[in-house]
């Protein structure tokens, strides 16, 4: 048994862990001294006001605010917020050489051209597509298109002194973000419409090859030129690539089969020839359907776990792929957090880590980023509660049962 275990209801618990220790104990499926906890990531950071909020709640308005990005409207998370709440995981990203410059359109809407020539239009914090500019597109318009270079759109010098830091310091579990969220089947719909697109799955096949196909190069570049400062340092690598809805995915398993999981298949590859990191990949919605497929392209941690999505009970989750993934997220934005009392959001994270805790497994976060209408005492609530109840062994902790106590 290594220094620093001990036996109890769970085998090989360890104590005295860093953060690091943590987190990779835990994605090993071995358990940890604790349930280990995110925030600040692509999918697990804070909305603009949100943050805002957050930081007066904590007596922390001083707090400077650094933007992640201005078209999803979300920060950085100050370090200081960081310890406070014994938060496991530092993530690097490398940021936008320039964002997309707003602008506003005769009707007075705010407006901006992403790096793909999407157009879409800022409202309630959020930028929806409203110009999908491949809608008309031909094979041959594909040829001509201004697509993105990387290279040019992110500034990846700068952040490998920051990664190669933390790796030193060894204290925390790095994860890394490549800047873009790797996804293939979105950014296509993105630029040809969603309608459009999968008209083209099911009878332009041609067409949406070479879209898939050159999107995939795009993002494999990507990778190439994160991965190359960044890579060895890395624990984590997150991708993303949005494939359910809430009830079920957009497509039916053979579809996606012969559509879509070539392209991820080989990003995943791609990803894990660069770097040692384990494949981190996030799909809001009921993905449950396409779980086994994701596995068998190198998909090792599962965010954000929605579990309001159908079939997305954690006790069944957990029960069929848990020696196989892990779940990183599962407390509910879409209700509990911004709806429910500070009793509720306990109730949650009780449940949460009694579910997908058992064995390790799990790091706890908020499904997707904390919105704009979530009260900063719910968001103390699922810290304080992921810091009660997430200590090993598990069954012998207070609360377990789902009651605030």
């Amino acid at each position: 048994m290594p220094a620093g275990c001990s036996v109890g209801v769970e085998t090989k618990i360890r104590i005295d862990m860093n953060s690091r220790d943590r987190v990779l104990t835990a994605l090993n499926h071995e358990v940890p001294d604790r349930v280990p906890v995110d925030c600040g990531g692509r999918q697990t950071t804070f909305m603009v006001d949100s943050y805002e909020n957050f930081k007066v709640h904590l007596g922390l308005k001083d707090l400077p605010t650094k933007m992640m990005s201005h078209k999803w409207q979300t920060v950085y998370v100050d370090e200081q917020i960081l310890e406070r709440f014994s938060i496991d995981c530092r993530h690097v990203r490398p940021p936008m050489v320039t964002e997309p410059e707003l602008f506003e359109s005769a009707a007075g809407e705010t407006l901006f051209v992403d790096e793909w020539g999407v157009k879409r239009k800022v409202e309630a914090g959020y930028a929806s597509i409203i110009e999908y500019p491949l809608q008309t597109a031909t094979l041959d318009d594909l040829e001509k298109y201004p697509w993105p270079d990387p290279a040019e759109l992110l500034d990846f010098s700068s952040i490998k002194g920051q990664a190669q830091q933390l790796y030193d310091q060894g204290e925390y579990a790095i994860v890394g973000c490549m800047g873009s969220p790797g996804n293939v089947f979105e950014q296509s719909w993105y630029l040809r419409g969603l309608t459009e697109f999968f008209m083209d799955l099911m009878d332009n096949k041609d067409f949406a090859h070479a879209l898939l196909s050159k999107i995939l190069e795009i993002r494999k570049q990507n990778a190439k030129l994160f991965l190359g400062e960044v890579g060895q340092y890395l624990d984590v690598i997150q991708l993303a690539d949005d494939l359910a809805m809430q009830t079920g995915p957009y497509m039916s398993q053979a579809m996606y089969q012969e559509m879509i999981k070539p392209y991820q298949a080989e990003l995943v590859q791609f990803v894990k020839e660069l770097t040692p990191a384990r494949i981190y990949y996030h799909s809001c919605g009921a993905v449950s359907a396409l779980l086994d497929d994701l596995i068998d392209i190198g998909v090792e941690i599962l965010n954000p776990v929605q579990v309001t999505a159908t079939d997305m009970a954690t006790d069944r989750l957990k029960k069929r792929y848990g020696k196989r993934l892990s779940f990183w997220g599962a407390i509910d934005t879409t209700e509990v957090l911004p709806q429910g009392t500070a009793a509720d959001v306990k109730r949650e994270v009780a449940k949460r880590i009694r579910e997908l805790g058992p064995g390790g497994g799990y790091v706890l976060g908020s499904v997707h980023n904390m919105q704009n209408d979530i009260p900063p005492q719910n968001i103390m609530a699922m810290f304080e509660a992921a810091a009660r109840f997430g200590k090993y062994p598990l069954s012998a902790q207070p609360g377990q049962a789902g009651t605030e106590d």
